[in-house]
């Protein structure tokens, strides 16, 4: 597998990466500087342009950090290392008490624009290419399109009205572009993805195109998008369509999504790819390809008590999470460092954490302390367990009890909900009323989907009416500072409204 396919890799080109630094534009100035780069390029290089759509999935703006603190936000923990102001930002937004410059919502912001840059030039000009067959160009255009519909997905699940650019942009252009209402950024959202959908391939045939966007990864996102949306209907015929690919089913052990021997396996329907850099970029550089999880969420401890397998301690989780797990549930082991762990020789201590716990789901067990931020474990964005548990509330929702709950002897055979319960080690549940069920459906997906980038935030906010469910949520953990509709988004980075006045009104609140 060539992991390394999402590296920015314009050999004798040059491209302005304003977007990467911390001083953005609402669009960011991310133009290669030759206009006939598509007519001219060779398919080489043309696969380089198409490479760079996914690079901005790598970096801490995204993925390998802020997108995986939004599991504090949503009550999985806290910071676990605040020496010095660290975390400040996300101790803020997870106390709900950050203000419109708050550093960690300003980086969610401008992270996914590069992105949307990028694939709005390839969708603007790959037809030009003369070195690429019709059936790559289309496949290229699938992935833009993927990949646009993922950036906007989280922009607009934190953010609200963002605003929709999907032509190129230049430097004659009108950059005060104002916010699109959210009804038409979810419209243009589920257009890209049902166009990739048709473009993309079910399975790359060549062993280093995998991890590249596929059809399956555009159903499963678009299922996603619509069970936002609360359209349940056609929640559940997108995912059949997605099963009847006969691609995915779950890993035989749950720990195996998160081994980097495993990676892109059967369960997985997109990761973002990572790969030890060596020497190509220095520590906490966004542009590495290494990624950042197994320094910042292992155990605070110094190398003196036999620390190997400790780093930042950033992610603290909290009892109450802890203590969710149901008695017998093998997630457990797998996803926290608790009290009388042991791994490869050293024994985790319990003061090494804020509150007792630390993730340990990103652990790489390749990976000691002789060169931070550069673990090469990929990171989950959609796995095939998260669609399951989306099949399961849909059928719920619409009164298909009986089917959300069939009974599973296997992780691959039964209801939904069920095959996802026995892989972790617990018995069926044969709950045949709605409301009961609708309840565990939301805590196996709270267990299931631990500390990955956001997905129990990102249910919180969808689940009830105008935040009423998180608000009583958050109450009832002791996180009382949550009010809505304040604190079902984000603010807008200030220094981006002053810059471009078109961006208000702020989002209320703030």
């Amino acid at each position: 597998m060539r992991k390394y396919i999402f590296a920015i890799s314009f050999l004798g080109l040059s491209i302005i990466l304003n977007g990467c630094s911390d001083k953005l534009d609402i669009l960011p100035k991310d133009q290669i500087i030759t206009d006939d780069f598509f007519a001219k390029g060779t398919s080489e290089e043309i696969e380089s342009a198409v490479n760079s759509m996914y690079q901005r999935l790598q970096s801490s703006y995204m993925y390998n950090l802020r997108m995986w603190t939004l599991d504090i936000v949503a009550g999985e923990g806290r910071v676990g290392n605040e020496a010095g102001g660290n975390g400040l930002e996300t101790t803020q937004l997870s106390n709900f008490n950050a203000t419109s410059d708050n550093s960690g919502a300003k980086e969610l912001w401008r992270g996914p624009w590069a992105g949307i840059s990028r694939t709005n030039w390839v969708l603007n000009n790959i037809e030009k290419s003369k070195k690429v067959s019709s059936d790559k160009i289309n496949q290229y255009k699938g992935e833009a399109c993927f990949l646009r519909a993922l950036y906007y997905f989280n922009l607009v699940r934190l953010f609200g009205d963002v605003p929709l650019i999907t032509t190129q942009q230049t430097a004659g252009d009108d950059l005060q572009v104002p916010r699109t209402s959210k009804d038409k950024v979810y419209d243009q959202i589920i257009s890209d993805l049902t166009q990739a959908v048709d473009l993309l391939p079910a399975q790359y045939q060549n062993t280093i195109d995998i991890g590249r966007a596929t059809k399956g990864a555009a159903l499963g996102l678009l299922s996603k998008v619509y069970i936002t949306l609360k359209q349940y209907d056609k929640t559940i015929s997108t995912i059949e369509t997605l099963m009847s690919l006969n691609v995915y089913s779950l890993n035989l052990k749950y720990q195996f999504n998160f081994d980097d021997l495993r990676e892109n396996g059967p369960e997985s329907l997109f990761e973002v790819q990572y790969e030890k850099d060596i020497t190509a970029y220095t520590e906490f550089d966004i542009l590495g390809q290494g990624a950042w999880h197994h320094e910042f969420m292992s155990p605070l401890a110094p190398i003196n008590i036999g620390g190997k397998w400790g780093n930042f301690g950033w992610f603290a989780v909290y009892p109450e999470f802890v203590q969710s797990y149901e008695s017998g549930d093998l997630r457990k082991a797998i996803s926290i460092w608790s009290k009388g762990d042991i791994y490869q020789g050293w024994a985790y201590d319990p003061t090494c954490s804020l509150t007792g716990y630390n993730v340990k789901k990103f652990l790489c067990r390749n990976e000691g302390v002789n060169r931070a931020m550069d673990s090469p474990l990929n990171f989950p964005i959609l796995r095939y367990a998260d669609i399951l548990l989306l099949y399961a509330e849909a059928l719920n929702e619409i009164g298909r009890t009986a089917e959300a709950t069939a009974a599973a002897t296997t992780a691959n055979d039964g209801g939904p909900l069920n095959r996802v319960r026995v892989r972790a080690g617990l018995p069926n549940v044969n709950i045949l009323d709605q409301t009961q069920l609708r309840e565990v459906i939301r805590h196996e997906r709270r267990m299931e989907l631990a500390f990955e980038g956001g997905h129990n935030w990102f249910d919180l906010v969808r689940y009830g009416n105008n935040g009423d469910y998180a608000k009583e949520y958050f109450t009832k953990i002791g996180m009382t500072n949550f009010t809505t509709p304040k604190h079902l988004l984000l603010p807008v980075p200030l220094d981006d409204i002053d810059a471009n006045p078109n961006l208000r009104p702020q989002n209320p609140g703030y």
